[in-house]
């Protein structure tokens, strides 16, 4: 009979979905409690984040806008002096390209651990990088591991692997040599200040030496350590391991001083140069200047390149504030689709429609949310920038919900009494008038009709 139906394909359908449906109640409580936790993300998660965004937002444009007022100010306003005398622009803001000067008397830098701390290299500023080689595990899985030696820059306990017997066929050893705590630490230090043409650098432009040079210290190296290949230094803890594990390298790098010329901009008291304060405007105060370039930068291009750099970040902020505003929005309808996902048979299909639905819908009001947060700021430092901004943002927002009324329909007032059937009244049919019937006289007796004669 089955087979004889017209709705044969939609029995065969439904019968896999009946041979599921008790392994579906079995993960009942499971997709109850995905329903809950979607429902507490929308109700608590969803509008932290959301603030978060909005904030950000809002801290970002008012940062672009104060960070190009300074940089206009900046270039209205610096002096360009030239190398030799520290006196020159006192008070002002001045920018120049000279040399770092290598004989500086507090350019000399120290590794930290007592092991080196005879040890100096004369640089502006000292990165400081230490590896061991050691046993880790490369991949880790459920059922295997794999293990191998490399090089790495803290002590890994083997005791914590997944099989530390086979890491220790696999390495030699059951536990990685410990780490000497003599031995420099991993960091970057710099010199509290150096000379450039005269001029003292404070540790805020020292900060902005690139360190791209491999140093070699002239003293004498505490014991144990060897001169490696690449001016590397090795130290063999454990020569007899043949895998080599336990075996330590430290390399220190510094600036180059075969380029020593920096490009400098900022405040010269009375010959250190350090950070400059942009005047207050309205909403801005406190951004200031103090940056450092490798080589003869021009003044026309050195401050193009910190106003591309600022309109780098804020645009990158822009896109992550407007990503946690999507986010936010779209979790608000997260819980539709993961109810969705608990209807038998169709629920994983039902619940990925939804979801897609759900991150299409919620990019509108992230997009209007974000260009509303960002009109506001902007109308209140740059109105003619803002208002248009606000436009847009009430525009999308009333054609959104214009969208949605007329979508809705026009209300239905409910009735009082309960629901009722509605008559339906046929028509009026048009009717036709009724013929005349002509009326003979009446035959006289003896008389017959034509017809009876006929």
């Amino acid at each position: 009979r089955i087979a004889a139906s017209p709705s044969t394909s939609v029995v065969r359908f439904l019968l896999p979905c009946a041979e599921r449906q008790p392994a579906a109640m079995a993960r009942f409580p499971e997709a109850a409690s995905r329903v809950c936790n979607s429902i507490l993300v929308a109700i608590c998660v969803a509008p932290l984040v959301l603030i978060g965004g909005m904030y950000m937002l809002g801290w970002n444009e008012r940062r672009a806008v104060c960070e190009d007022r300074a940089i206009s100010q900046g270039r209205d306003k610096v002096a360009e002096v030239k190398c030799g005398s520290a006196m020159d622009g006192d008070g002002a803001l001045v920018m120049f390209s000279c040399d770092l000067d290598k004989s500086s008397p507090e350019a000399q830098v120290s590794p930290s651990g007592d092991a080196w701390s005879n040890v100096s290299f004369v640089t502006a500023g000292l990165e400081t990088r230490i590896e061991m080689r050691q046993c880790v595990e490369r991949t880790r899985s459920k059922d295997a591991s794999a293990y191998s030696v490399v090089w790495r820059s803290a002590w890994v306990d083997m005791s914590k692997f997944l099989s530390p017997m086979e890491a220790k066929k696999e390495c030699g050893r059951d536990q990685n040599p410990a780490w000497d705590p003599d031995w420099p630490a991993a960091a970057t230090t710099y010199a509290p200040s150096v000379v450039a043409g005269g001029f003292t650098l404070s540790q805020q432009l020292v900060k902005q030496v690139p360190l791209n040079k491999r140093l070699r210290s002239e003293d004498e190296i505490p014991e144990g350590w060897l001169l490696g290949e690449g001016d590397s230094y090795y130290y063999l803890a454990d020569g007899e391991n043949p895998k080599g594990i336990g075996r330590v390298r430290l390399n220190f790098t510094g600036n180059d001083w075969g380029k020593p010329k920096v490009t400098v901009l900022g405040e010269n008291k009375k010959g250190t140069i350090g950070l400059w304060i942009a005047p207050s405007t309205w909403l801005c105060s406190g951004y200031s200047l103090a940056v450092l370039k490798s080589g003869t930068v021009a003044k026309a291009e050195f401050f193009s390149a910190l106003a591309a750099q600022a309109t780098m970040e804020t645009y990158v902020l822009r896109v992550v504030g407007f990503l946690l505003l999507w986010w936010a929005f779209s979790r608000f309808l997260a819980p539709l689709g993961v109810a969705a996902e608990c209807v038998p048979c169709l629920g994983p299909l039902l619940g990925e429609s939804i979801h897609a639905i759900a991150c299409f819908v919620s990019c509108l009001p992230g997009c209007a949310c974000c260009l509303g947060v960002v009109g506001v700021v902007w109308v209140a430092m740059r109105p003619m920038v803002g208002i248009p901004m606000i436009l847009a943002f009430l525009l999308t927002f009333g054609g959104y919900i214009g969208f949605r009324m007329r979508k809705a329909g026009p209300a239905v007032a409910a009735d009082p009494y309960g629901p009722s059937v509605a008559m339906v009244v046929p028509p009026p049919v048009a009717m036709a008038p009724p013929a005349s019937v002509g009326v003979q006289p009446r035959p006289s007796m003896g008389a017959f009709p034509q017809s009876f004669e006929a």
